[in-house]
């Protein structure tokens, strides 16, 4: 059994187990996961004004930008999930028909000038897309990766049972456990309020703040989708959630009203 930490990474802990490798193996993937956070981290945090996103926030309003060919594929994902969410899945968080892609020369270009980027909605689905392939690629049978108590990927199963469970607390009162999922060889992403924390999700075509007290938990064979939707549901309506369902594979749904 092998156990990792990264105590500061993307903004949050990261945490994975896996079983059934040798210390070698297990050695030899986490440095490879670690190197793949490090390097996502040093280009989708908006907070390092050295990163390869806050470089486009500063000046993709003023000239098109060139970008990596990661980050155009990120950019373009994004706009298909917004096409794919009816515009509720906005990494602008104002208007995302103002951001321009070129195809042609990979460049994006913001037509507005307060338009910016925040990929917090998204970076850790994606990271832990990236990482469910080195696992599979080693071939990894049995593993739980828990990053920020939020977003989770298992493969397989507990070495004392058929499943992962994980346990969804109360924010507003921790001790309260408002579920416990069973998980095997699927991910989970969860959204919500809490005390501290308010106020973040926002409703980009009305710019409503959402304010309910409430949680959202999202289960699909996709971890980036799980993160998608696990903020989307937060904001959307009922015939929303509804065409959401329609539109995309996701395992199970739940809305915890606090």
């Amino acid at each position: 059994m092998f156990r990792g930490s990264l105590i500061n990474i993307m903004g949050t802990r990261f945490d994975i187990l896996i079983i059934g490798k040798s210390k070698p193996e297990s050695d030899s993937l986490w440095d490879k996961i670690v190197s793949e956070l490090c390097q996502l981290d040093k280009q989708l945090n908006r907070f390092d004004p050295l990163s390869e996103l806050s470089l486009i926030n500063q000046n993709a309003s003023f000239k098109s930008i060139s970008v990596t060919s990661e980050m155009w594929s990120i950019l373009v994902s994004c706009k298909q999930y917004n096409r794919q969410t009816f515009g509720l899945f906005d990494i602008t968080l104002k208007d995302f028909s103002k951001v321009i892609l070129s195809e042609s020369d990979k460049s994006i270009f913001f037509s507005q000038s307060d338009i910016s980027l925040d990929l917090g909605g998204y970076a850790k689905g994606y990271a832990l897309k990236k990482i469910n392939q080195y696992l599979f690629n080693a071939q990894v049978q049995n593993c739980f990766v828990d990053f920020g108590n939020s977003s989770i990927l298992s493969i397989g199963h507990h070495p004392y049972g058929d499943s992962w469970k994980v346990s969804i607390p109360n924010p507003f009162n921790p001790r309260e456990s408002l579920d416990e999922i069973s998980l095997k060889d699927e991910a989970m992403s969860v959204s919500g309020n809490t005390p501290t924390y308010s106020g973040h999700i926002v409703r980009p075509d009305s710019k409503e703040v959402i304010i309910d007290r409430k949680v959202i938990s999202i289960t699909s064979s996709d971890p980036l989708e799980a993160e998608v939707l696990s903020t989307t549901f937060m904001i959307a309506n009922e015939e929303e959630k509804k065409r959401l369902c329609d539109n995309f594979e996701i395992k199970s749904f739940t809305e915890y009203f606090l």
